[in-house]
C-alpha cells in the first residue's frame, strides 16, 4: 500500500504509518526544508524510517515523486486544487482516493471544480466541526395531554389528568452556546478507472 500526503508537523504521518505498517509505505512531501529534515530525523528516531520516504519539494509544481502506486493521497495545503493532477497521477490506476482538508468553503469549491475537471468521481465533502453537547438530567413537570383516544374502539376514555405537581426526569443534550475555534472540511474523491 502506498500513501501520499503533506508532512507538516508529522502527526498525521505517524497516524498513517501506524495504519499501513508493516507492509505499506508512506510518501510524504514537505515544502519547507527544515521541516522535511526534522521529519526524517523523527521517523528514524521512532524506528519507522523504513516505512516512509520524505521529499522536500513543492507538491503543486513537482508532485509527489511517485506515479500509480498510492492507495490514497491526503492534501493539507493552502491551494489543493493546484495539486489535484499530481494527486491523480500518484494514485493507482483504479480505486485510489484523494482527500483534501480545507479550512474554508471557497477552497472546497475550487478543489471540487479541479477534482471534477480531472475526472475523479464520487465527490463527498464533510464538515469537521466538533460540537460537544452537554448531557444532563432535567426534571420537568409532567404535561396534561387531556383525554386519551382509544385507537381500537375509536372512543374516548377519560384518564385522570396529571396532578399539578407531577414531575418527570429525563436526559437531555444541549449544544454549546458559544464555541472557540473554527470549522474545516474534508473533501473526498475516487479514481474510478483510467
Amino acid at each position: 500500500m502506498g500513501t501520499c500526503e503533506g508532512t507538516g508537523s508529522g502527526s498525521l504521518s505517524h497516524a498513517i504509518l501506524r495504519t499501513i505498517a508493516p507492509t505499506g509505505h508512506l510518501h510524504t512531501v514537505e515544502f519547507h526544508t527544515e521541516r522535511a529534515q526534522k521529519a526524517r530525523e523523527e521517523f528514524s528516531r521512532h524506528r519507522v524510517g523504513h516505512l516512509v520516504t520524505v521529499r522536500n519539494q513543492d507538491v503543486c509544481r513537482q508532485g509527489f515523486g511517485v506515479e500509480g502506486v498510492a492507495d490514497a493521497v491526503f492534501l493539507d495545503i493552502p491551494s489543493p486544487w493546484e495539486a489535484i493532477q499530481h494527486a491523480k497521477a500518484a494514485i493507482k490506476r483504479q480505486g485510489g482516493r484523494v482527500c483534501s482538508f480545507s479550512p474554508c468553503i471557497e477552497q472546497v469549491q475550487q478543489t471540487c471544480e479541479a477534482l471534477v475537471a480531472s475526472g475523479l468521481q464520487e465527490l463527498l465533502t464533510l464538515e469537521v466541526l466538533l460540537r460537544v453537547h452537554d448531557v444532563r438530567s432535567v426534571t420537568l413537570p409532567l404535561p396534561d395531554f387531556g383525554p386519551e383516544d382509544d385507537i381500537h374502539t375509536h372512543t374516548h376514555t377519560h384518564t385522570q389528568p396529571a396532578p399539578g405537581n407531577a414531575l418527570v426526569t429525563v436526559k437531555t443534550a444541549t449544544p454549546p452556546r458559544e464555541m472557540a475555534g473554527h470549522t474545516g472540511y474534508l473533501t473526498f474523491a475516487t479514481k474510478v478507472r483510467e
